[in-house]
């Protein structure tokens, strides 16, 4: 039997002068299927041209079979089959792309030691995905390029990322004790608590001190003969006081949104970030809405609202009320736990050249002893 074959239909009042005809040019006829209007018969592809040029009936080619026939399912179905090709493609490198590498540690020095050492030996964002056999070595490589600072390192593949693992190796530090120190003034300022569980206090509460003055030392003393020596411990928390300059301009622009708006789309990744059309409006503020995000290349949708800048001017009271936050917030950015303010107040305030230039006077309330040790002559 010929795979290459073709099922014809012809009308059935001619099927019997039609079969003789095809007897007598020996064409094999394979199969036939009969209807009361029709006579189907499965016949080579070759012999179709012969049957076509039977003068006393029409004959009309309604389907193949065999490779011609896949052919044509094939080609019937070229657009699924695209697809489903390149979607089998795709799930394959996407699912061999990682996207993050996340090293897990509180160190930032760690974490940054790791993620380096990683992204020379080729584990870093958007790379294709590591073996088993590969991630081990890179491994087994990192601990013995740092074997005095890793105790321990897991590298974990979760979906399309990398997450790390890392346990610091523990440095044993024997710290020297100290034993003859005492708690001296770091700055000037009035006792306002003592709290210490070593050493003789010098000092008591209300007494003004100096920088470097001896608030508890570490000299023990019993009727002015010397009975031992300590490292003096404790806090001594004292009045201390600051006078600040601050300068505020007058007038300050603030953006106010006009009413209009424009869309527009924005492409991201590690080395780009722009709008992809025009922008039709010359200043504006932006909200974007992510739309698709593939290996770091990230497309957003965008709304651009059109700002204009507004000049306005403080009041006396408001630009003396922000140097005094600006003040008081610069002060406390220097504070310990326990330190507070006590008292704040305007020294002066002067208005020139549309900046209003004030001095403040605070006092605080901190811890004012440091240690120091000493060498007993």
């Amino acid at each position: 039997m010929n795979h290459n074959a073709c099922w014809i239909q012809i009308d059935a009042k001619e099927q019997t002068r039609f079969l003789l005809k095809c007897f007598k040019l020996k064409i094999p006829i394979y199969e036939t299927k009969t209807t009361n209007e029709f006579l189907y018969l499965k016949i080579n592809e070759e012999d179709y041209a012969k049957v076509k040029k039977f003068w006393f009936v029409k004959v009309k080619k309604c389907g193949v079979t065999g490779f011609k026939k896949l052919k044509e399912v094939l080609y019937f179905h070229r657009v699924f089959l695209f697809c489903g090709l390149v979607g089998i493609i795709l799930l394959f490198f996407l699912s061999h792309i990682m996207v993050s590498v996340q090293v897990i540690h509180s160190s930032k020095n760690i974490r940054d030691v790791v993620k380096n050492s990683l992204k020379e030996k080729g584990i870093r964002k958007n790379s294709w995905r590591k073996s088993y056999q590969e991630i081990e070595q890179i491994k087994d490589s990192i601990l013995e390029e740092y074997p005095d600072l890793l105790e321990w390192l897991e590298i974990e593949i979760k979906g399309m990322n990398y997450i790390v693992r890392v346990e610091e190796r523990k440095k044993e530090t024997i710290e020297k004790e100290k034993t003859s120190c005492h708690i001296v003034a770091k700055k000037d300022g009035l006792v306002k608590e003592m709290i210490f569980d070593k050493g003789e206090a010098r000092v008591k509460v209300n007494d003004s001190v100096k920088k470097g003055d001896i608030l508890i030392s570490g000299i023990i003393t019993k009727d002015n003969e010397e009975k031992g020596i300590v490292c003096a411990s404790g806090e001594v928390f004292g009045e201390v006081w600051y006078t600040i300059s601050v300068s505020v301009p007058m007038k300050y622009q603030i953006k106010e949104r006009t009413g209009k708006k424009r869309w527009n789309l924005r492409f991201r990744n590690l080395y780009y970030d722009n709008l992809l059309l025009k922008s039709r409006i010359e200043s504006f503020e932006e909200e974007r809405k992510s739309i698709v995000n593939i290996f770091g290349n990230e497309l957003f949708f965008v709304t651009q609202y059109e700002v204009k800048n507004i000049e306005k001017s403080y009041s006396e009271e408001e630009a003396l009320e922000k140097a005094l936050n600006e003040g008081i917030s610069k002060l406390q950015s220097t504070f310990g736990e326990k330190d507070k303010i006590l008292a704040k107040k305007v020294l002066k305030k002067e208005v020139n050249n549309s900046t209003m230039n004030v001095e403040i006077f605070v006092a605080v309330e901190e811890n004012i002893g440091q240690e120091q040790e000493f060498v007993k002559e």
